[in-house]
């Protein structure tokens, strides 16, 4: 993820809005925890869940720029 959101702007800004909308909501930033979080905050549901999420819109947007559009996407719990 972190070459993705330093060599791909439409990836950047996916992952920097759905962190300012999150810290609406929470202290914690999303960005900061792709990317700087230990791996022992990453171990914990409520930090690795949303983080999951944000890299997964980020690279629905980023494959839109390479025509890649899927018909549906699904996931189960986080998406995994």
């Amino acid at each position: 993820g972190r070459d993705f959101y330093e060599a791909h702007p439409v990836f950047r800004r996916t992952i920097d809005a759905i962190d300012d909308r999150w810290r609406a909501y929470s202290p914690t930033s999303l960005r900061e925890g792709c990317f700087e979080a230990p791996q022992a905050a990453l171990d914990e549901c409520e930090l690795a869940q949303p983080v999951i999420l944000a890299i997964q819109c980020a690279l629905v947007e980023l494959f839109k720029t390479w025509g890649v559009y899927p018909d549906c996407v699904l996931g189960h719990s986080s998406g995994e």
